[in-house]
């Protein structure tokens, strides 16, 4: 069972526990303590910390520190309550939104420097290039990855907190059967696959869209797309 689908299950459990207890009021005397939180807050909360644990799981902790930003901002008042903070507002919400970004940037500079056997290419409107690089994609940008039809690189896209449309050039060399993985979180994903190929899509939906257009050519080569989608939208166009 895969990570993400344990962690939505336990958090589903809990998310109804919370409901019950606080319909019975058994969470009063923790309220007085912490301040009220919301369903929705707690809903929000739970959301972005799916995203920082499926991080961690996958070795990216550049990319932990910016939601970890907005939860502490969702329940800053809470923590200033349990703090015994003289005010609500502990720390301006730009400055922690630059420190976020400063510790990503600082991070990721980091391990990019050690990461000698894994290449990941983050573009903005540029062609890929270079035949080694078998992933693409972004984070908290736009990104458009163009992917080479008769070798299929890359072969794998992954797409955070950003939006992403992806390409494929030379579509009359590609003779079928090949594989496109992606992987969207929380983010706007655009697949364009020419029109005379025959897409199969079996993408894992967690929470969030997945669109197919209807326009698919049983008889032309076979371009299967999976991967998972986690609480963002993925699209795939016949062009």
């Amino acid at each position: 069972m895969k990570t993400g689908k344990i962690f939505w299950g336990l958090a589903l459990i809990l998310l109804a526990m919370l409901l019950l207890l606080d319909a019975f009021n058994v969470l009063a005397p923790l309220t007085s303590v912490i301040g009220k939180i919301s369903v929705w807050e707690i809903v929000f909360g739970l959301i972005l910390l799916s995203f920082v644990v499926s991080r961690i799981c996958k070795g990216k902790w550049s990319e932990i520190f910016v939601p970890l930003a907005f939860i502490f901002m969702l329940f800053e008042e809470n923590i200033s309550i349990l703090c015994g903070a003289v005010t609500p507002n502990i720390i301006n919400n730009w400055i922690l939104f630059l420190v976020a970004i400063l510790l990503s940037a600082g991070v990721h500079i980091l391990l990019h420097a050690k990461e000698n056997h894994f290449v990941k290419v983050n573009v903005i409107d540029e062609k890929i290039q270079d035949k080694k690089r078998k992933h693409a994609g972004g984070s908290l940008g736009h990104s458009t990855v163009y992917i080479d039809s008769e070798n299929m690189i890359p072969n794998h896209v992954e797409n955070n907190l950003g939006s992403c449309s992806i390409y494929f050039e030379n579509p009359e060399a590609y003779k079928g059967e090949g594989t496109l993985h992606v992987e969207n979180n929380l983010g706007s994903m655009k697949i364009h696959v020419p029109s005379a190929w025959c897409a199969k899509v079996n993408v894992a939906n967690n929470l969030g869209s997945l669109t197919i257009d209807e326009k698919n050519n049983e008889a032309g080569p076979v371009l299967y797309i999976c991967g998972e989608n986690a609480l963002g939208s993925v699209s795939v166009y016949y062009v």
